[in-house]
């Protein structure tokens, strides 16, 4: 694979990109604190985002981003995010089930999916008895 070099939009150092645009270091930091929030939602299951924040240290814009990331869940964060395309409330993620089952059938409309058919390799021609496949020297 090869890897780009990219600024950490966190801390400005360069790094490899390898799919997460964080450098390692910010990368460590943000999964540390999303074990921190995942431990208190755990240990307090009707905490809202601000009530999180508050007792963990961590900005409500990270535990947002978990949410839209669909890392998060608790009965707490019901209401706090919108769908992106229709604007109804949704506990995690970014669409909603209405939004995602449209978008899913729009494009299974543009792409069919194949059928097993379509996908069978072409058989490879029959040899004979005793053929047998040289290379030249």
């Amino acid at each position: 694979m090869n890897a780009s070099l990219r600024n950490c939009p966190e801390c400005g150092r360069i790094f490899g990109y390898m799919g997460r645009n964080l450098c390692p270091e910010c990368l460590g930091k943000e999964e540390n604190e999303y074990m921190t929030v995942r431990k208190y939602v755990r240990d307090h299951p009707g905490a809202g985002v601000f009530e999180v924040a508050e007792a963990t240290g961590i900005e409500e814009e990270k535990i947002l981003q978990f949410l839209r990331d669909g890392r998060l869940q608790s009965r707490g964060f019901q209401g706090t995010l919108e769908c992106e395309r229709c604007g109804n409330k949704i506990t995690g993620g970014r669409y909603c089930e209405a939004c995602r089952g449209q978008m899913d059938a729009s494009i299974r409309q543009v792409a069919p999916p194949r059928n097993k058919t379509q996908e069978a390799k072409p058989a490879s021609p029959a040899r004979k008895k005793g053929e047998k496949m040289y290379t030249k020297d």
